[in-house]
């Protein structure tokens, strides 16, 4: 019995912190050994905002080790790079022809991006980016869709975009559902109101390949309160240690939480040291990838989801005419 398909994809837009492990990568690593799986990196969607050139490409290669570091194994999952399958493209203007301009102009990531920029300064892209993302999701006929409980909505109008193009041109896409996975909110350990993001500056970040030292000093820094715990610094930091740290140091922290005399020099030491400890094998395993490693994953990979999308392709093709 063949596995269900499913597909997600990362940006690389920098390096990966705790956030984004604990939301998407992790979960990755888990789902190579219950699906067929198809790992992106969503390079093209790096691009709707503001980016260095020379940087980019070591971008995707940092986050294609990322990837191999976190566990993922191009022998369980196909692991390969938006930009190196061009049918991404073609597939994207095909469907903006069925997609009513109207549907992605209420999407969240549009508001939320476009509400701090004057009008002239939005670009395109921002607003083309969910027909991108319905084009990488239907061209390889997944089931499922690996997402949180808050990050339905590109599903559904991939699921839109399909039931258009079927209804008007034939049975061809399958509607994919959701597959809502564990997604902790993890928020910035200086803004402890705001989720953890690179734009708001590595201090707020802990990265997947910080070394010890850095983590202990950056979570030296982190915002609490006067030991009643009651912020929103110390749950988020207590929320770390539910993590990273073994049930017993929790309950401990808990109780002094309780009791009212937290002492946060002993929880930032103690948090710092599990979170090192987690993150040890990926830190090792990272330094052993060679750029020639990635590249020749990222390859392979994208060879062999061309295979799938040249043939997506061509009944596409063939349902609108024009072959």
């Amino acid at each position: 019995m063949s596995k269900e398909i499913i597909l997600s994809g990362i940006r690389p837009t920098g390096r990966l912190h705790i956030g984004n492990y604990l939301g998407a990568l992790k979960n990755f690593v888990k789902l190579q050994n219950e699906y067929e799986c198809y790992f992106f990196i969503a390079d093209f969607h790096s691009l709707n905002e503001p980016f260095d050139p020379k940087n980019k490409y070591q971008q995707i290669i940092n986050l294609t080790k990322d990837y191999l570091a976190a566990g993922l194994d191009p022998k369980k999952c196909t692991i390969f790079a938006q930009s190196q399958v061009p049918e991404h493209s073609e597939l994207a203007i095909i469907l903006s022809n069925v997609v009513p301009v109207s549907f992605l102009f209420r999407m969240t990531q549009y508001k939320d991006k476009s509400a701090d920029r004057a009008a002239e300064n939005v670009n395109s892209g921002l607003l083309f980016y969910p027909v991108l993302m319905a084009a990488d999701i239907l061209m390889y006929h997944p089931t499922r869709i690996p997402v949180g409980k808050d990050q339905t909505q590109h599903v559904e109008l991939a699921r839109d975009v399909a039931r258009f193009f079927n209804g008007k041109f034939g049975p061809t896409f399958i509607e994919p559902q959701p597959l809502y996975t564990d997604s902790p909110n993890i928020m910035s350990i200086i803004a402890p109101e705001k989720k953890m993001a690179k734009s708001l500056g590595d201090n707020h970040c802990i990265y997947l390949d910080d070394e010890p030292e850095t983590i202990k000093q950056k979570l030296a820094k982190a915002v609490t309160d006067t030991g009643d715990g009651k912020s929103l610094g110390a749950k988020n930091l207590l929320d770390l240690v539910k993590i990273f740290s073994q049930p017993s140091t929790h309950k401990k922290f808990i109780a002094d939480q309780a009791a009212g005399n937290l002492k946060y020099s002993e929880l930032k030491q103690t948090l710092a040291q599990d979170i090192a400890d987690y993150f040890a094998e990926f830190r090792k395993r990272k330094k052993q990838i060679s750029q020639k490693d990635a590249e020749k994953i990222l390859a392979a990979g994208s060879k062999k989801a061309q295979k799938v999308a040249e043939k997506t392709m061509s009944a596409v093709r063939t349902r609108i005419g024009i072959r």
